[in-house]
């Protein structure tokens, strides 16, 4: 997606993320939605801020390579990226529903989830 404002940071700064437990069970005990995709389940969460932020968990039990879970991260970190200026003041948790094939096209099914997202909780400045 492109944006016409030169002036956007495409950054992913510490208060674009979650960092501790507590952020993270706020999102899992007061989910707002859930978004599924066929590997993926996303958790939903508004917050108070201008921005969104993003949690992973991506656990070794459903992925079991390091180098795999770590190249899942990074995709999930780009969409979120690329995507950040598109929905704000939420928090987003990825986590692997089910053990997870590399041979899958985890693309696509990225692409879909932020499209609900985007579609579900739109950035009103856009």
């Amino acid at each position: 997606m492109r944006h016409q404002n030169h002036n956007l940071s495409f950054k992913l700064t510490k208060n674009q993320r979650l960092l501790n437990s507590h952020q993270f069970k706020q999102v899992f005990d007061a989910c707002d939605k859930k978004i599924h995709s066929e590997n993926l389940l996303v958790f939903i969460k508004e917050n108070s801020m201008d921005n969104c932020r993003l949690g992973m968990a991506i656990t070794k039990k459903k992925l079991k390579n390091a180098t795999d879970r770590n190249r899942l991260k990074r995709l999930i970190r780009e969409y979120f990226r690329l995507n950040q200026y598109c929905i704000c003041g939420i928090d987003i948790v990825v986590i692997v529903k089910q053990k997870y094939d590399k041979k899958i096209n985890i693309h696509d099914q990225l692409s879909q989830l932020f499209s609900k997202i985007i579609q579900h909780y739109p950035n009103k400045d856009n």
